[in-house]
């Protein structure tokens, strides 16, 4: 289970929340302006994710900034996740849907363009190259960023910033990917890119993708061993090899064709200033590798290993086959051979320090007792979750996107539990009972979480988190009481 799935179960209420207020007055509402309306233009903006990611923050200050330099004239509606999250290739679905014109602007990573033809976004990924968020920030503030957006022309879109995130590592759900061969016959789930799938073939390990909606199912049937993720991004129990960056991850902020054309020179002007204005924010408000690494580790569950000298060369020895595949095409030869250059005057930040919490793997206590009937607990139970009770428990439970009041339904009869939410049977697996703890297994993070529990005369069931757990997953299942409202219904 993870901070994801926390997410998962909010979905619908972050969906109703994202898409409020949808009567939208069109770029292409050129009657509007030429009739003297004083109506504000509305830009529909297409993110390709869910505001729970690193970058969320970034595009809403571009709107922000559109509505601040137009006086109110220009307004970005954004809709996250627009693509839906039941596909893996959302980024490309994305592009596709601003192509079409169904909305006016686009913000996805850069990663995606290579699987529609648009090969000048590659050097960003060359593997383990840009390993350094100064070296990042150097790249998509030099002409080689103008240069590699001037590339989006063959799809008909028109590029008006490349936006740094953050530096991607191999975050490992159970044993660490440190050398070459940790990586050999590993599954490692990416978004859907040439370069990166290339990347993972040289490694030895197998690219899977993997829906969002699908994620969590996917870890529960051990689908997948890793994730290729960033710092701020990375979910818990899991173990990110710290200092093995595949490469910095960077977003495309981009403009239809038709939809930017349709725009007057000020409207136009005004949009590549907030682009220029949030490309200049986001570098001046970034974070270090090591304070995002510190905040890691504030996770319970949380750990950071770290490669040796001779494991890293061996991986960067591993993935030329992937430099002879990129540097077949000149302009990306052009590229990689620039950001060199760049990389040797660029000075390299402090070394990556690890807590020590964080760095060794965290173990529980055995669990003692006499092994119970599970049916002592057998049940259909209620759970209310409050935002009162969000913000006391504080983050994920209380981040603005997950503030809502539900209730939740959870089945328990005879060692079996299902969650009924989602499709039937997602989120469902056995449970088992020793002295006073529950222990689930078969869960949505493929491995057994522990509760201590106790029960009221009316039925009630209380659970306490066993340390080390994701935060998000103690929040969802102990949360708030298991309040019993009769026999259990029947499990599919």
């Amino acid at each position: 289970m993870t901070a994801r799935f926390a997410c998962a179960l909010l979905a619908a209420a972050i969906a109703s929340m994202t898409t409020a207020g949808c009567s939208f007055s069109h770029a292409s509402s050129g009657a509007d302006k030429a009739g003297g309306s004083n109506a504000p233009t509305v830009l529909r903006l297409a993110d390709s994710d869910d505001t729970t990611q690193t970058d969320t923050p970034a595009a809403r200050f571009f709107a922000a900034r559109v509505a601040k330099l137009s006086h109110g004239a220009i307004q970005i509606h954004i809709k996250f996740q627009a693509a839906g999250d039941k596909i893996a290739a959302v980024e490309q679905r994305t592009v596709d849907m601003v192509q079409a014109g169904k909305y006016d602007l686009g913000w996805v990573g850069a990663r995606a363009w290579d699987q529609l033809g648009v090969k000048s976004f590659e050097a960003l990924q060359a593997p383990f190259l840009i390993t350094s968020l100064p070296l990042l920030d150097r790249v998509v503030t030099s002409g080689i960023a103008d240069e590699m957006l001037n590339g989006l022309h063959s799809r008909h879109v028109v590029g008006l910033a490349l936006i740094p995130d953050e530096l991607r590592h191999p975050v490992a759900l159970q044993h660490p990917l440190v050398s070459l061969s940790d990586f050999s016959g590993a599954r490692v789930r990416i978004q859907p890119s040439h370069v990166t799938g290339s990347l993972m073939r040289a490694l030895g390990a197998i690219p899977v993708e993997v829906a969002n909606a699908n994620v969590n199912g996917a870890i529960g049937r051990h689908q997948f061993d890793a994730e290729e993720l960033a710092f701020g991004n990375a979910f818990t129990p899991t173990t990110v090899t710290g200092n093995v960056t595949f490469f910095g991850k960077t977003l495309t902020l981009f403009a239809g064709g038709p939809a930017y054309q349709r725009l007057t020179a000020d409207q136009r002007r005004v949009l590549r200033e907030a682009a220029m204005q949030t490309l200049q924010h986001v570098i001046a408000i970034s974070p270090t590798e090591n304070a995002l690494a510190a905040a890691f580790c504030r996770q319970s569950g949380a750990r950071i290993v770290l490669a040796s000298k001779s494991q890293l060369a061996g991986l960067v020895r591993a993935s030329q086959p992937v430099y002879a595949e990129l540097e077949r095409n000149a302009e990306t030869r052009a590229f990689i051979a620039r950001i060199r250059r760049l990389q040797a005057t660029t000075p390299a930040p402090p070394a990556l320090a690890v807590p020590p919490s964080c760095g060794r793997a965290q173990r529980r206590a055995p669990v003692r007792g006499k092994l119970r009937s599970p049916s002592i607990l057998n049940g259909t139970y209620h759970l209310h979750f409050t935002i009162h009770d969000a913000r006391q428990f504080g983050p994920p439970a209380s981040d603005p996107g997950n503030l809502h009041d539900s209730v939740e339904t959870r089945i328990l009869r005879d060692g079996r539990w299902e969650w009924a939410v989602g499709e039937s049977g997602e989120h469902g697996g056995t449970y088992s009972i020793r002295g006073s703890r529950i222990t689930f297994g078969d869960g949505p993070n493929g491995k057994p979480e522990w509760f201590v529990f106790s029960l009221d005369r009316d039925g009630t069931l209380h659970l306490k988190p066993v340390k080390p757990m994701d935060p998000g997953d103690q929040w969802v299942t102990a949360g708030e009481p298991w309040q019993r409202v009769g026999p259990p219904l029947p499990i599919p």
